[in-house]
This record gives structure tokens, C-alpha cells and sequence, in this order.
């Protein structure tokens, strides 16, 4: 099969901007790595057509096509037939793993017929297409003989299998146990071990060896992960200092001096007495990621001639047990190999999701440190929002029967819930903790001027007097010093009065019936300073703020608190979540949207608000109520909360639905502890 390659802009632009430290999200990105990248200096690189590379090295090719061509059922059967007719031929099949997973069942398991999930580090695709390389060859090498072939063409499939489950597993301890169990499978091993390498620098002796799982087919075994040094005191720790596989026959027939035996290996037995087992064959091979470092060992126990036989007896283990020979080596090194790229990439995963976390916790944090009133009011939204998927996950009738929640739609729910007050970051800070009707700084300044009345009536007072003693006859019949003092003290109980009245209407509290008219009243009294000037007991913006129903807020400043969703989705938004979180935005901007239309921003209707966001309603007003730390209220009682989260539901605001299942499930529970401590 002959291509010829072509110019293509779309390729040369990506040329331009291509980076090694930016993964690969497109077949066009590919196809700019392979050419980019120095370890394909050996292999022959083209693309004859835009979502089409072809690579070619000793005669084997691997054409590499993205899913525009696979997807079109009349382009792929072009190159279905010609990779069965030729044997030199390996397809790869690109795409995200959503898309992957929609190919028939017979081009899946066709051993001519490979996968490549996106997104990819840029730094794993050379050993993917070196790997298809080698099982091209070996595919070749099999095919070429006569008796063998068949078996050794099961193997390779086997290893195909192997390499997509394995990269198909980001759960760390779950791939671990799949690593062992497909290491132990393609070698007949009756038990095995598994083991991560972990060294602060380049040198694998810097590190530190800890076994995980154990697998054992004949007996069970418990054992709790343990740390072993780097050194050649154990066979895993030889395996790693030089990096090779260990295949020892007989453990039995070892020396017992270490010096006489390969790496100074021993076998002490009374581990094996202890549990009633004979370790005899056994082969350790370490697993590389991809800059070639020891990111692990696969230690594998007594080979078997039959995979079914347990071995409880010494008869059975003298009848069963043969040595791992060069194939069983071969295989294992190959399943080591792809097991120390998996295993990367789920650090990787890993790294990045404990980085994601990170960044969200830290989120929380500054959204907290802002607001300190409303310490942990986000991780308990978050503990009760997530606590209702999952109860919305064992539904079995009723309207939420056929709804399910995966992990990451869960994770998506954990992300939005704790983040759903992200945008009062965007909020005035003072504005955002005002906890009475008039700010610190205008209370103080309201005392300040009633210390100023205060003084002017005193000094009124003693102008009085000093005008008396001088002209009596000014005055009109009974004015004296005593009537012009009960006059200064009738002046100053009512000031004191009116001060107190707006002690008490500062508070947050509901308004007391005919308070408007009196702090209008007091609002039209003046006085004069010391200059003369006539000013108000109050002023406009203080009247405006006393005045306020409920609550502390004016309109403008419950305005502005209320524009912190615009800024949550506005901020959100500008996060590449990718596909899997790519809803956590909406989720949080619609929290306090209403089914009936009455909530904000946008004052979204029923089929606009997603079921996420109502849950999240229901739990965030259910803190907001019952929350214990906020200074300026009260916590309502578990009982009262639901009831007046109840005349929302009957009042067509809020899901009645959801509702009945957070109360039957009681999800409120655990964030009622006092010892309550987010897991989220």
C-alpha cells in the first residue's frame, strides 16, 4: 500500500502552536505530535488525507484514523478490506473514549484493529506506537509459523485485551488489582503480588518499595500494605535496582547462602508454613513509565500447567507447579509494559484531580474568608446536595425513578455545590457581611451626631442661663434657670429615646408596625450645630437603610448580593472543565431560581432549571436556616426549617418531589452533627 503525502494548512497551523506539554485532544494534534516528536525519527510519517496518518517502519504500517473516517461505514470498509488483506496492516482507530465505546463489537476485538483514546500526554503516544509495533511484528513473526500460530495469535489478543482494559482504568487500587490479575492469567501464575516504586528523585534506590494487593488462587490471604527499602536484601528490591525480570525455577532449591544464588535471592519458608503454601516458581518483573523509571514490580507465584488447579496439598504443588519459561517472561514484560503506562496516566488522573481538588477547597476558603458568617456553609450544601443524588439513585418508582447520577455526574454535583457561592468574590465586601441595617462606620457616625445634639442642648441651655442672670425682664413671667433645665432634660429623654427606637431598628429584625412613620418623624427633626447650620436627626441614606422591612439589606445592596450567581456563572464559565464536568457553571448559577418562575437572576421556569440545581436549592436553603454561626440570626429548629421550606413546595417553588425524598431520607442528618466533617 502506497500514500503520498500532502500539504495540509490545518496540520502547519497546528505545527506552529504545538507544544509537548499540552495533551492531545484531536486526531490533527496527533498527527502534529507524531511529526514533532524525536522518537518517530525512525518510523516513515504521512497523511494523505486530513483525519488519516500513516505510519511505516519495516514494512509493517499502522494507519491511523480519526473518527470523521471510521464513522463513515463507507471509508472505513475501504480500509477494513485492505487491512484484511494484507497482514502488514494495523488500524487505529482515534477518538475521545465516548466515541470509542460506540464501535461494533467485531471491529473492537479485531486484532488488526487498535484504539486510541483522547485526550493524551503528548509523552505516552510513543510508547502506544511502539507497543503496536512490537505486536505488529510479533503478529507477523506468529503468522509465519504453522502449530504455534494460533496460540501465539490468542496471546497477542490477549495482550490487546489487556492494553484497552487497562488504559480504560483510572481507579488506582482498581487498576493495581487488574494489573495482577491479567499478569497472572497470561502466565497460568497460582498467586501473585503487586508493588508501586516511589523515589523523590531519578534514583530508584532514593525510594521506597510498598506492596498493595496480593492475589492468591488457592487460599486466601489478608495483608496490609507494608514498606520494603530499595536494596538487594529482597527480590522485588534487586528486580528494581537493575531493572530487569527476575525468573527463579525453585525457591526451594535455592542455597541457603544468598551469595550462591542469582541477586542474592532467599526464600524464607516460614512465611509459607504459616499459611500452608509452597512458593516455588516465581517470576518478578518491574513495570517502567514512560521516561523508563521503575514505577513498580509484578511478583508472580508458581506457574501451573492447569489454570484451574488449586494447590492445597503438597502432592498438588510437586503435580502442578512447573517454572515461568521465556514466553511466560515475554508476556509478562509485555503486560508490564503496558501496565507501567496505565499506571502513569492514573497518577496522572489522579495528580490532577487531587490538583482540582486543591483548587476548590482553596476556592471555598477565599469565598469563606470573605464572608467568615458563613463558615462551611458550602461543604454542608455540598454534603447535603451530593447526599440527595444519591438518594435520587436508589428511586425505584415515582417521577425520579429513571434518573442515575455516575461518578461524574456526582463529582460534577460535588464541584457546583461547593462553588455555588464562588461569585460573591464579585461582591462589595462590606455589602456582603452586613450584619444590621447601617454599617459600622454610619452607626458610628449617627452616635457621633447625637453626641452633637446632645451637646448643642446643653450648650442651648446654658446660653438660657447666661441670658437670664444678665436680662430677666427678656424672658416671659415663670422662665427661670430650673424651667429651662426641665426643658434641656425633656429634650434629651427624647433624644435618648429616639437613639434607642433606632438602636432597635437597626437590628434585623422585622420593622415594628407604625416604625416607618416614626423614623420619618425623627428624620424631620433638626437641630443646629455650633455654626448655625440646620441638619437633619437623619440622614436620607440612613432613613433609606432603617426603613428596610426585613432583614439588613436594601434593595440595591440585596440587588447586588443577588448578582453573586451572574458572577459564579460568569467565573465558572471561564474554567475548561471539559466534557465530564462541563455542566458545573449551570448548576451553580441556578440555584436560586424557582419552578414557578419567582427566583433569580434569570427567573427561570420548570423545564429551564436542571435537576441538580434543585437539589441544591433545597439543601442550600435548608442551611441557610438552620445554620448555627450566623451572628445576626438565630438558627431555626430542623422542624420549622422543613415546614417553611414546605410552603415553598406548596407554594410550586420548589420540587416537591425531592423534597419528600430529603425529608423521608432525613439527608440533613449527618450536617447536623456537631462533629460534622466535610468529606466532599
Amino acid at each position: 500500500m502506497t500514500t503520498t503525502p500532502r500539504p495540509i494548512a490545518a496540520l502547519d497551523a497546528e505545527l506552529e502552536k504545538s507544544s509537548v506539554d499540552h495533551p492531545i485532544n484531536t486526531h490533527l494534534q496527533l498527527a502534529v505530535a507524531l511529526q514533532t516528536t524525536p522518537g518517530f525519527r525512525a518510523f516513515a510519517i504521512s497523511t494523505p488525507d486530513d483525519d488519516v496518518v500513516v505510519i511505516t517502519r519495516d514494512g509493517l504500517i499502522q494507519i491511523l484514523l480519526g473518527s470523521t473516517v471510521w464513522q463513515a461505514i463507507a471509508d472505513f470498509q475501504v480500509y477494513l478490506q485492505q487491512a484484511s488483506s494484507d497482514s502488514s496492516i494495523c488500524l487505529v482507530c482515534t477518538g475521545t473514549h465516548t466515541e470509542l465505546a460506540a464501535l461494533p463489537e467485531y471491529i473492537s476485538n479485531s486484532p488488526d484493529i487498535q484504539l486510541l483514546g483522547l485526550p493524551l500526554h503528548p509523552s505516552a503516544l510513543y510508547p502506544i506506537v511502539h507497543n503496536i509495533y512490537n505486536m505488529q511484528t510479533l503478529l507477523r513473526y506468529e503468522r509465519n509459523s504453522s502449530l504455534e500460530v494460533q496460540e501465539s495469535s490468542q496471546a497477542v489478543k490477549h495482550i490487546m485485551s489487556i492494553s484497552r482494559e487497562l488504559n480504560g482504568e483510572r481507579d488506582i487500587p482498581k487498576l493495581l488489582d487488574l494489573i495482577l490479575l491479567k499478569a497472572r492469567e497470561i502466565t497460568n501464575a497460582d498467586a501473585g503480588s503487586i508493588y508501586t516504586v516511589d523515589s523523590p528523585t531519578n534514583r530508584v534506590q532514593d525510594g521506597s518499595i510498598q506492596f498493595h494487593r496480593t492475589q492468591n488462587h488457592s487460599i486466601r490471604q489478608n495483608l496490609s500494605t507494608f514498606s520494603l527499602p530499595v536494596n538487594e536484601k529482597s527480590i522485588v528490591g534487586s528486580a528494581c535496582i537493575h531493572a530487569v525480570s527476575i525468573n527463579i525455577q525453585d525457591l526451594y532449591q535455592l542455597s541457603e547462602d544468598p551469595e550462591k544464588n542469582p541477586y542474592g535471592a532467599r526464600h524464607d519458608k516460614t512465611w509459607d508454613q504459616r499459611i500452608g503454601y509452597q512458593s516455588h516458581s516465581m517470576l518478578t518483573v518491574p513495570m517502567f513509565d514512560i521516561s523508563h523509571n521503575i514505577i513498580g514490580v509484578i511478583q508472580l507465584i508458581n506457574r501451573k500447567k492447569d489454570r484451574e488447579a488449586k494447590l492445597t496439598s503438597p502432592e498438588s504443588f510437586t503435580e502442578q507447579v512447573i517454572p515461568f519459561d521465556e514466553r511466560d517472561q515475554e508476556m509478562a514484560e509485555i503486560v508490564a509494559q503496558q501496565a507501567g503506562i496505565a499506571l502513569e496516566n492514573a497518577n496522572m488522573h489522579q495528580n490532577i484531580q487531587d490538583l482540582f481538588d486543591g483548587l476548590v477547597t482553596a476556592s471555598v476558603t477565599a469565598i469563606e474568608q470573605r464572608d467568615p458568617t458563613t463558615s462551611g456553609h458550602s461543604h454542608r450544601v455540598a454534603a447535603l446536595t451530593v447526599g440527595l443524588a444519591e438518594i435520587v439513585n436508589k428511586c425505584d418508582a415515582g417521577p425520579y425513578k429513571a434518573s442515575f447520577f455516575n461518578d461524574d455526574q456526582i463529582q460534577e454535583i460535588r464541584y457546583a455545590s461547593l462553588l455555588h457561592d464562588f461569585g460573591k468574590l464579585g461582591v462589595r465586601e462590606n455589602v456582603l457581611t452586613k450584619a444590621k441595617k447601617l454599617y459600622p462606620s454610619e452607626l458610628e457616625r449617627l452616635f457621633m451626631r447625637f453626641e452633637l445634639i446632645h451637646a448643642t442642648l446643653e450648650v442651648d441651655y446654658l446660653r438660657k442661663v447666661i441670658q437670664y442672670l444678665q436680662s430677666p425682664d427678656q424672658f416671659p413671667m415663670g422662665a427661670n434657670p430650673y424651667t429651662f433645665e426641665y426643658e434641656k432634660n425633656q429634650k434629651i429623654a427624647e433624644l435618648e429615646e429616639h437613639l434607642r427606637f433606632i438602636n432597635k431598628a437597626n437590628e434585623p429584625t422585622v420593622l415594628e408596625q407604625g416604625g416607618f412613620e416614626k423614623l420619618k418623624d425623627i428624620a424631620n427633626l433638626s437641630y443646629r450645630n455650633l455654626r448655625n447650620e440646620r441638619h437633619p436627626y437623619l440622614l436620607s441614606e440612613e432613613l433609606k437603610a432603617l426603613s428596610v422591612s426585613r432583614g439588613s439589606l436594601t434593595r440595591e445592596e440585596f440587588a447586588e448580593i443577588q448578582s453573586h450567581v451572574v458572577h459564579t456563572y460568569e467565573f465558572l464559565r471561564k474554567i475548561p472543565w471539559g466534557k465530564k464536568l462541563a455542566n458545573v457553571p449551570q448548576i451553580a448559577a441556578k440555584h436560586h431560581e424557582k419552578l414557578d418562575g419567582s427566583g433569580y437572576p434569570h427567573a427561570a421556569q420548570v423545564g429551564e432549571i436542571p435537576t441538580q440545581s434543585r437539589m441544591m436549592t433545597i439543601a442550600d436553603i435548608f442551611d441557610a436556616l438552620t445554620a448555627k454561626d450566623r451572628p445576626y440570626k438565630k438558627a431555626v429548629p430542623v422542624d420549622r426549617a422543613l415546614d417553611i421550606i414546605e410552603m415553598e413546595v406548596k407554594g410550586g417553588k420548589i420540587d416537591s418531589e425531592l423534597f419528600r425524598l430529603f425529608c423521608e431520607a432525613k439527608v440533613y442528618e449527618p450536617v447536623l452533627d456537631p462533629n460534622f466533617k466535610s468529606n466532599i
